[in-house]
């Protein structure tokens, strides 16, 4: 049984991860025992992973640690609303990290010290580091802005669907905290009395797409969105468990249309939904990237899928 008397809860979802797991425990461990808030990890491994996952649990002694096995069919949104369900009621910050992260020190304090003095913000996030990608042309950058594929400011949310990262470290503002209007579920602290009205969408499976996005910016009807830059981690992307090109195109597609209708449904939205396809379509026809033909299938087939609203998202 969890403590009952923490004020805060380190949320982690995972499945078949064990290696990941470690090396993200091994980070936390490193730069922020605390008696005072609970490590949640919420497991929807098979048999013998699970076993390996419940074990590095177990053994984790920086702060308290519970495992919760998930039993039905795996899926990132309801294992987090499983673990909200269950925590203390004397939890009164929830942090969201993925089970693939290096934490950074002093990264848990930041956000929580952010929470509690600022009584106007509800979410926090901390600065993502990421292997580095290539770096987009202007005149790419500017054909993007143009399908709704982008925009010049951070953090926003566009009625395409697509949103614009805060979230990216950046060498002129390493000190000043910025405002957004969605958070990454991979780096994102939360007080506890908007989660209890605000829950991740049951309705989104597996993997789980723009589940964070969602939830996110649904929360950030209520109370400001900010971004802590001094609170750092880094994200290593594990390939395990990753959709492939064709997949990732397709569900990206579905999943923005489905966002687009709930949060926006209006007529301007659904144009700039389609004008975006358009742009992705383009984008991908010019590609030099290896993956570029299994993109472009995933991209038609999920069009298709679209127009027939054939997927559980696009039927209510």
């Amino acid at each position: 049984m969890p403590p009952s008397s923490v004020s805060e809860a380190i949320v982690m979802c995972t499945r078949n991860r064990p290696a990941e797991l470690r090396r993200t425990l091994s980070s936390i461990e490193a730069c922020c025992p605390s008696a005072d808030r609970l490590l949640v990890v919420v497991d929807a491994s098979d048999g013998a992973e699970r076993m390996r996952t419940r074990s590095l649990v177990e053994r984790f002694a920086p702060c308290p640690s519970v495992h919760w096995p998930y039993a039905p069919p795996p899926s990132s949104a309801r294992q987090r609303n499983a673990a909200l369900d269950r925590l203390p009621r004397s939890v009164e910050v929830v942090h969201f990290i993925d089970d693939d992260v290096t934490v950074h020190p002093g990264y848990f304090e930041a956000l929580a010290s952010k929470l509690r003095t600022a009584p106007d913000v509800g979410g926090v996030g901390g600065c993502i580091q990421e292997p580095e990608r290539p770096s987009s042309s202007p005149y790419r950058a500017r054909l993007r802005r143009l399908f709704g594929l982008a925009h010049p400011v951070p953090g926003r949310v566009l009625r395409s669907g697509v949103a614009t990262t805060a979230q990216s470290p950046s060498p002129d503002a390493a000190s000043s905290v910025r405002e957004t209007e969605w958070l990454s579920s991979c780096a994102s602290s939360y007080c506890r009395t908007l989660l209890d009205r605000h829950r991740f969408d049951s309705a989104l499976t597996g993997y789980a797409m723009l589940e964070d996005l969602d939830l996110s910016y649904r929360i950030h009807q209520d109370a400001r969105l900010v971004v802590v830059p001094t609170a750092r981690l880094t994200h290593r992307r594990s390939a395990r468990n990753r959709f492939d090109a064709e997949r990732y195109s397709h569900a990206l597609t579905v999943h923005r249309r489905w966002f687009v209708e709930k949060h926006f449904g209006d007529a301007q939205a659904r144009r700039a939904y389609w004008w975006s396809q358009v742009g992705r379509l383009l984008a991908l026809l010019a590609s030099s990237n290896p993956h570029r033909t299994a993109a472009l299938q995933g991209l038609l087939r999920g069009l298709r899928t679209v127009l027939r609203r054939d997927h559980p998202l696009l039927r209510s």
